[in-house]
């Protein structure tokens, strides 16, 4: 195969600055939600004598939270429960977006393959990858984006199931202001058609061109050159050396990678 680019996501400052540029404006993207949630449950109280409330400030602030979002003040203190569960849910929906991507690392791949986790403090990023491994491009864009989709839908669920909008908003702006690598492979690869297969590295990823693949032809007659019959002695009988036309060289399996086809080794 034909390797076409390296992503070294903890050197690559470039890539890094653009990590950073969109992880703010995932935030501020959140921050726009809320404002927008906020006013469109206060029309809804307001105009249509909805009984909601924009956000779960009596939990958040107590009393000063109630009177705030201009309900009836309850005199009930902050809801320690609020602030545990958030301290807890922004790690963990990193975690499970790992756990996330080994799952469909594993999908993909061929029959003992090895998924590893590791960490990089200084970056404050953890990952999973399984090198050695190449994925087609298509697999490889599931893999990548399949935990931003299923760990933010999780996470809308359980603010649900909680009824904490507010909650719900931070977590999951907390969650995609961190998947911000992964779109970032995404984006790379699909600027690139060339790109037919990916793998996952420890330090980033590797992108490779579909390998040449020899196509069957019929061979005319006007692509046979006889020879004098002097060089049948080289074994050729007839044939000159250029009679038939060669195959493209093809630098397949050099790489030393298994590439993954269907779930199968090709």
């Amino acid at each position: 195969m034909r390797k076409i680019a390296d992503i070294h996501v903890f050197e690559d400052e470039g890539f890094l600055a653009r990590m950073r540029s969109l992880s703010a404006t995932v935030l501020v993207a959140g921050v726009l939600a809320a404002i927008l949630w906020a006013l469109t449950m206060v029309a809804l109280r307001e105009f249509f004598d909805a009984p909601v409330t924009p956000f779960e400030l009596g939990a958040v602030l107590g009393s000063l939270g109630d009177r705030l979002m201009g309900v009836e003040d309850t005199g009930r203190g902050v809801d320690i429960r609020w602030w545990i569960s958030l301290v807890v849910a922004i790690p963990a929906t990193f975690a499970i977006h790992e756990l996330v991507h080994a799952l469909f690392f594993r999908h993909y791949a061929p029959p003992g393959a090895q998924i590893t986790f590791g960490s990089n403090l200084k970056m404050g990023m953890i990952y999973a990858s399984a090198e050695g491994v190449v994925y087609p491009r298509d697999a490889y864009l599931v893999i990548a984006l399949v935990p931003s989709v299923i760990v933010t839908l999780l996470v809308v669920v359980l603010g649900i199931g909680f009824r904490w909008p507010l909650w719900t908003i931070v977590v999951a702006t907390a969650h995609l202001s961190g998947c911000t690598g992964d779109w970032g492979y995404v984006r790379a690869i699909r600027s690139d058609p060339t790109i037919a297969y990916c793998e996952d590295t420890a330090w980033g990823v590797s992108f490779y061109g579909a390998p040449c693949r020899l196509q069957p032809r019929r061979v005319s007659p006007s692509d046979v050159r006889a020879t004098p019959r002097a060089a049948d002695a080289d074994g050729s009988h007839g044939l000159g050396s250029s009679a038939l036309p060669r195959p493209a060289k093809s630098d397949r399996g050099t790489s030393g990678f298994s590439v993954v086809e269907g779930g199968k080794r090709l």
